[in-house]
Order: structure tokens, then C-alpha cells, then sequence
């Protein structure tokens, strides 16, 4: 009887293991002890802070390459390997073979790697730069600790496209009367002129993502009318088909100093670990719209006493205070959200409400930078809401991205065949 107690349990336990470790075609940690996963195009300086803001998209002639880097907050050198999967357009494995887009073996070790400097909570950061591959489209970079390729620390994506299909687009506030002051309106052509389709119309995949999200994208765009003569296509419709909610500028804060507050910093308390308290924030979906400069919900990695946050940067416990009255639904939550989290709802970034406070708090370890962040609720059928507590204003500076997709007829697989970039008011 004891023998098969431990041998269920051992069992329970192994399933669990195996369920935690299943692969996710997503941003994704998979470990506690993993943080600050970021992969980049290098485009600048390898020390400039602002070079995590690109995001990991680049043409498949570019000169530059993809950076991966991460810490391991264990503080025990680890080796670990990263590879490549290829996925469809909506980010399945696709049934390429690894010699089709890889040019080298697919199992990278990750030999560059730093010991944190005169911090107060040791980590390795460790750092790779990505091959280049062959095709264009969707991929996935998944890695894992030692020669157990089942044990997957995180999963990340990036897209390789190739410059085969132009497109040229505006952003405006939407056309619809009852959304004008709300939403965005994505208005574009598709040119193809030279690259050979046989169904304009049906042969094109198209995604448009708000502000690098996956969880902000309009699908499955058929193009408004067709001019063949001219190899046009446009996107300009009447249904809001294309309308996106504009939300609201993202809240910051700044921490690249613990020896004075940075901006909307209230206090520091200077110990075994550090900890900071963001100013107590308000609704702002009353008020007025504000314009400033944000980073779009990302966030960058510094520390004025250092030279290098990568390894100068401390983890600090920040906490966040929300100040509003509790939801009248117990089931539903409230999230300090934004792309330190993968804009990912859990229990890492749910708040609390407490009464001494009055309003919602939450706690959050997080590397010295500057960060972008907002307030997000999520009723229990799990659809979010980021208006609630931030407001949703038609002139918000937002960016847009289009991806096109095409998938020929002797492939086996899509190719990302154009991209295009759009900020609100601004067009290139």
C-alpha cells in the first residue's frame, strides 16, 4: 500500500511537471528564477538602453542580427541552449524541417555570460546572438536548461519578412461617429506589383498588431476593392473591420536610481533588497486627455551608477497602488499590466485590495529601467478591460504594424512577404 502511495504520487507529480513544461507558441517563462527575457534586432549601440525597444521583427537582408538576453536569478551558471522552431502564419509549427530555414545545427549553446556587478540580488545574465535563417515568416525561439530539452526555461517569438509586397497606410480616428473619440481607424493598400499572385484578394493573410501586442491584432482583412490594372489592393472599410480602441498614453515610472527617487517614485527603502513604492495612481477614465511620450507599453534597462544595466541594474520590489473604490464583482480582478509581464494577467501582476490603502496593490520584482505599465480588469469569462481604469482617447499615439502573408502554391508554408510600420499622425 505504501508502494503505490509513492508511486501515485510520484505519478501526480510527473504529470504536473509534464503539464507545467508544455511547449507554448508565445512569450513565454516558464521558471520563476527567469526574468527580463528580451530579443531585439541590434540596430544602435550594444550599450545603448534604448535598443530593447525594437522589436523582433527584421528583413531577411538585413545586415543586423537578432540579440537574445535573460537573467537567471538562481545565481548558478547554467548552461543553457536555445533553437528554432519555424510556425505558420498563426503560430503553429510548421512541417518544415530544420535543414529548410536553418543554415547551421539547430542547438545553440549560450556561451556569453556575465555575473551581475555590486548588486544586492545576484544573477547571471546571459546573452546570444540569433543566426540568420532562411525563409521568411513566423518563428519561435524556445529555450532549455542542459541536455534536457524538455525542460524549457521560455519561449519567444520573432518574425523574418521579406520585402516582396510594398504597402502604404494612414491612422485616424475612427469614421464612425460613435467611435470617433475612441478608437483608431487603420486605413492601407497592399501594392504587388512584380510579385506574382493568382487571387489577390483570397491569396493575401493580413495581421495588423497595436503597439507590438499580440493581444491587440485585427485578422483575416479582405481587401475593400481590387485594382488590378495597377496590382492595388485597398483596405479601407466602412464596418470597423479595421477600428482598433485607442486607449489611453501608458503610466511610467523610473528607477534607474536608488539613491534618489526618479520620477513617480514616493519612497525607497534601502536594505537586504531594495524596495520602492510607485506614486498611489487614479482612475484617469474621467479625465481629460493628456498628450506625452511613452514607450508603448515596453519598457528599458538602466541604472545611473552604472555603465551597463544589463549587469549594473538591480531587482527591486516595486508596488504599485491603485486608488479607486473595490469592484462590486468579488470575481472579478484587477492587473498592474504592461510588456515586463508579456501583457500576460496572473498571478504575478494581480491586485489585491486593501482597505488601509484604499485601492488595489501589488507587488512586483523588477530590474532597474524605466517602465511603461496600466490598470487592467478581467471579469471571470476572462475578457479583459483596459478602458475601466484608463480611458480610451481617440487622439492616443499609438503604433501599428502590418504583416502580409503568403503562402505560394509549391510552398509548405507561409512567407511573411511584406511589413509596415504606422504611427497615429505620422506616416513612413
Amino acid at each position: 500500500m505504501r508502494k503505490q502511495f509513492f508511486l501515485i504520487l510520484f505519478l501526480i507529480n510527473f504529470v504536473a511537471f509534464s503539464q507545467e513544461k508544455t511547449l507554448r507558441f508565445e512569450d513565454y517563462i516558464y521558471e520563476s528564477n527567469i526574468k527580463t527575457v528580451l530579443l531585439y534586432p541590434l540596430l544602435g549601440e550594444a550599450h545603448d538602453a534604448a535598443r530593447t525597444l525594437n522589436p523582433p521583427v527584421l528583413s531577411l537582408q538585413d545586415s543586423k542580427n537578432l540579440w537574445l538576453e535573460f537573467d537567471d536569478l538562481n545565481a548558478n551558471y547554467e548552461q543553457y541552449h536555445v533553437k528554432i522552431l519555424h510556425c505558420t502564419y498563426d503560430w503553429k509549427q510548421s512541417v518544415l524541417s530544420e535543414i529548410e530555414y536553418m543554415l547551421e545545427y539547430n542547438d545553440l549553446i549560450i556561451n556569453d555570460y556575465q555575473v551581475s556587478r555590486t548588486t544586492k540580488v545576484p544573477y547571471y545574465h546571459y546573452k546570444i546572438e540569433i543566426p540568420k535563417v532562411l525563409l521568411s515568416g513566423n518563428y519561435l525561439l524556445v529555450a532549455w536548461r542542459g541536455r534536457r530539452k524538455e525542460d524549457i526555461i521560455f519561449s519567444k517569438r520573432f518574425m523574418v519578412y521579406e520585402p516582396q509586397v510594398g504597402a502604404f497606410g494612414t491612422v485616424r480616428q475612427a469614421q464612425a461617429p460613435s467611435k470617433y473619440k475612441t478608437h483608431q481607424q487603420v486605413d492601407f493598400e497592399v501594392n504587388y506589383g512584380g510579385y506574382r499572385l493568382m487571387s489577390p484578394r483570397d491569396e493575401l493573410k493580413i495581421i495588423i498588431r497595436q503597439n507590438f501586442r499580440w493581444d491587440k491584432t485585427v485578422r483575416n482583412l479582405k481587401a475593400f476593392s481590387v485594382n488590378e490594372g495597377m496590382s492595388k489592393l485597398e483596405f479601407r472599410f466602412f464596418d470597423d473591420e479595421n477600428v482598433f480602441p485607442a486607449g489611453n498614453e501608458f503610466r511610467f515610472f523610473d528607477t534607474r536610481s536608488t539613491n534618489y527617487n526618479g520620477q513617480y517614485i514616493a519612497k525607497t527603502n534601502r536594505g537586504k533588497e531594495d524596495e520602492m513604492w510607485i506614486s498611489p495612481q487614479n482612475n484617469r477614465s474621467e479625465t481629460t486627455y493628456i498628450e506625452s511620450n511613452d514607450f508603448d507599453g515596453n519598457y528599458v534597462l538602466d541604472n545611473r551608477e552604472g555603465s551597463d544595466g544589463s549587469v549594473d541594474a538591480d531587482y527591486i520590489y516595486m508596488t504599485f497602488g491603485l486608488k479607486t473604490h473595490e469592484l462590486e464583482d468579488a470575481n472579478e480582478k484587477v492587473y498592474v499590466n504592461g510588456s515586463f509581464n508579456d501583457w500576460r494577467l496572473d498571478k504575478t501582476n494581480e491586485m489585491l485590495y486593501d482597505n488601509n490603502f484604499g485601492g488595489y496593490t501589488a507587488t512586483i520584482r523588477l530590474k532597474q529601467g524605466v517602465y511603461n505599465y496600466d490598470f487592467t480588469t478581467q471579469k471571470p469569462n476572462k475578457t479583459t478591460d483596459e478602458v475601466y481604469f484608463e480611458g480610451n482617447f481617440g487622439e492616443t499615439q499609438n503604433t501599428y504594424e502590418i504583416f502580409i502573408y503568403h503562402r505560394p502554391v509549391t510552398a509548405r508554408a507561409e512567407k511573411l512577404v511584406g511589413y509596415h510600420t504606422i504611427d497615429f499622425n505620422k506616416r513612413r
